[in-house]
């Protein structure tokens, strides 16, 4: 297998592409623009901004901002191996053009009719046309790569590579991966020389965990999209790759100032609402009312948080409620400048305490801690 050390993992954001297939979401073109903006803002390595065919009319005006908005901005576009699809695609100027071919036997006989060699000779052909068309650097990407045959896979990789492809995606298009199985198929290529990528559904709840294994076992690319949106279940969510690369693999080139207004907008405009414990964006992903968990906190908030909030435009929210001990009490009248009292009296406020709490179903004000450690 590659050394991973040797390359530097990078994310190509598909949100307008993979992210847009999402049943019932559509962006328009100003908020196209607005997450492109938003995506270079953090640094993204590469946005992929749709399907290279001439009825999707935002395509020219999109590669048109990015270039004079953006123009450090690397761009690509998703493309069938259709050469009007690839003459147009170059014709938009995109860095790189990524050609997909369906791997498996299902797909090539069920949905097009068609025979491994003439996806070979297929995939070959196409690359040509892109590189004698212009574009830069071709990708290719390999639909439903966790169903196929292993040994025909590494063939149609191989065609790739020599065909003059710098980048070689792997789909899991049903979502059937697990860590372990994406580890093994990215054995199969051993000895490319291609850049290898991974494309991650996540029907069974692990893409982000799947992408993010992949990056360490070999792949250079992760595609990702914001709140994971996507046919199905979705996909990779940029947002936990994202701040995974750059909170535990200390990755400085990213910038996670500007990831929770561009979810929001994204949540707002796509129509799906961010849960509160949504991992690194939920707005109570720091609240913490669990009395063991407070004291940890109160001495140090490493005990119990993997990164500091302000890394991600957070705050730390410690609560009072039914599960307060003492420490946290004691921590929380000092805090509103209230007096100690002796131990029975810090007794029978913790109890005042859970007991309004449970009655309420939830976690106290400042004001209902005032008055319940000044009333008699």
């Amino acid at each position: 297998m590659k050394n991973c050390a040797s390359r530097e993992n990078k994310i190509i954001d598909t949100t307008l592409r993979e992210g847009e297939q999402s049943p019932g979401v559509f962006f328009d073109l100003r908020v196209k623009k607005n997450i492109i903006s938003g995506l270079a803002g953090l640094g993204i390595d590469e946005i992929e901004i749709g399907v290279a065919c001439r009825e999707n009319s935002d395509l020219n005006v999109l590669a048109d901002y990015l270039r004079t908005s953006h123009p450090q901005q690397a761009f690509s576009l998703w493309c069938r191996c259709r050469e009007a699809d690839i003459l147009y695609g170059a014709s938009l100027r995109p860095a790189c053009l990524s050609l997909s071919i369906p791997a498996s036997d299902l797909h090539l006989e069920k949905k097009l009719g068609k025979s491994r060699q003439w996806a070979l000779k297929k995939l070959r052909r196409s690359i040509q046309q892109a590189l004698d068309a212009g574009v830069p650097r071709v990708a290719v990407g390999l639909e439903d790569v966790s169903r196929a045959d292993s040994e025909y896979a590494r063939e149609l990789a191989l065609v790739a590579e020599e065909a003059g492809a710098f980048r070689l995606r792997l789909a899991d298009t049903v979502g059937i991966c697990t860590p372990g199985s994406v580890i093994k198929l990215l054995k199969v290529f051993d000895g490319v020389k291609m850049e290898l990528g991974v494309h991650c559904h996540n029907d069974f709840g692990m893409a982000t965990a799947n992408t993010i294994t992949g990056l360490a076992h070999g792949a250079v690319w992760g595609d990702v999209t914001l709140l994971g949106l996507g046919e199905r279940a979705g996909n990779s969510r940029l947002e936990e790759v994202l701040a995974f690369l750059t909170l535990q693999k200390n990755r400085e080139s990213y910038d996670l100032n500007g990831l929770p207004e561009l979810s929001r907008m994204v949540a707002e405009e796509s129509g799906h609402e961010i849960s509160p414990s949504c991992p690194i964006i939920g707005e109570n992903l720091f609240s913490c009312d669990t009395g063991i968990h407070l004291q940890g906190l109160l001495a140090d908030p490493a005990t119990y948080e993997p990164f500091d909030p302000r890394l991600v435009g957070a705050s730390r929210n410690l609560l009072i409620g039914s599960k307060a001990g003492r420490r946290s009490i004691v921590a929380t009248l000092a805090r509103l400048g209230l007096p100690l009292p002796d131990e029975s009296g810090l007794t029978r406020l913790m109890r005042r305490i859970r007991s309004l709490a449970v009655e309420e179903k939830r976690s106290l004000d400042d004001q209902e801690i005032r008055e319940l450690a000044t009333c008699p």
